[in-house]
Order: structure tokens, then sequence, then C-alpha cells
């Protein structure tokens, strides 16, 4: 009997740390309520743009997340499935006191793989606040200027694979109509409700 206590004893801790890491990678990030409908004319760090009847693409990202990772990888594998090329442009956060150098990282290499991507070193959330964003790995798709997707495409934090919100930001950069346009946002955060737009 004395084996069974001790035994019990010893995975306790292992199943209480499981449960917490599930809740954990199970539970979204705080995702803004204000986000323009329209894409506007000037965009944060981005010198010129043109957004004429085509597809624009917002990649807003910690480059120290690891849960971010997961994002990109999923949107890289959904590029091949693209019926067009979008413009896609990825806003990189750099805390007050850094400098440009602070955005290199594995992700930001992988997001450099792309080829086709504008990477945007967002210094103090600027670019965040503008598009009330407040998680990484949070996406934008604007067709013809209007918000058609907004939130993550991964279906847990550090997790690939399909799930419902990579099915919608797909169809939504094909052109799609979708019936929801919001979903959650698996990743840590990048400014605090407070600090909101």
């Amino acid at each position: 009997m004395g084996w069974k206590i001790a035994l019990s004893m010893l995975l306790l801790p292992g199943l209480v740390g499981m449960t917490q890491l599930v809740s954990y990678s199970s539970q979204p990030g705080d995702v803004g309520q204000s986000m323009p409908m329209l894409l506007p004319h000037n965009l944060s760090g981005v010198q010129s743009f043109e957004d004429a009847n085509q597809t624009t693409v917002l990649v807003f990202y910690h480059p120290h997340c690891p849960c971010t990772r997961a994002t990109i990888r999923c949107m890289e594998r959904m590029i091949a499935s693209f019926a067009s090329q979008p413009t896609i442009i990825a806003y990189a956060f750099v805390p007050s006191g850094e400098t440009d150098h602070w955005i290199e990282s594995e992700t930001t290499d992988n997001l450099r793989s792309f080829g086709n991507v504008s990477i945007v070193a967002d210094h103090n959330a600027k670019a965040c606040r503008q598009f009330d964003v407040a998680t990484s790995g949070h996406v934008l798709v604007y067709n013809d200027s209007k918000l058609s997707f907004s939130g993550g495409i991964t279906p847990s934090r550090g997790h690939e694979g399909n799930c419902d919100s990579g099915v919608a930001f797909l169809n939504s950069v094909n052109g799609e109509a979708e019936d929801r346009r919001e979903w959650p946002v698996f990743g840590c955060a990048i400014v605090s409700p407070s600090e909101g737009a």
C-alpha cells in the first residue's frame, strides 16, 4: 500500500504540470475590438503602398515568441494554395530601447524565406496599436481594402496542423466569402489590453 502512495506522490506533480501545459496551450491571447474595417492608406513603417484591387495580408509577431513559429510554418505551407500572390507585410515588434537588430530570429528568417514578404520593424508596437493587435501571430487579411479575416491560423499555442481558422484564412486570401471573420489568436502578448490602440 505504501508504494502506491509513494508512486502517486511522484506522479501527481507531473499530472498537474501536464494539465497546466494543456490549459496554457489552448488559452488564446487578447484580441482587440477596434481594428480598422478598411485598410488605412498610410501603413506604419511602409514608405509606399498600393492597396487597390488586391489582397493584403498583415502579420503581427513577436520575433522571440516560440508560439509564433507554428503560425509562420502554417502560412508557409498554405502559400502554394494561394490563388494569386497577395501583398504580405510582417510587423516585427521591437520594444523600447532596442534596435532593428532585435528582430533577428528563426521566425524572421522563416518569413524572409517566403521571398515575397516585407518585414517592418515595429518600434514600440506602433503598427500593433494602429490595428489594435495585442498578440503575436495575429493575422489580418484585407480584400479590396476591406477586412475579411482577423485572428490566428493555428489550433493552439505552438501547434501546427489543420484548423478551422487556417481554412478561413486561406479562403479569405483566395477571395472566398466566409461567414465568420474573427478568430482566436494563440501567441505571446505584444502589448497589454491597456496599451491598445
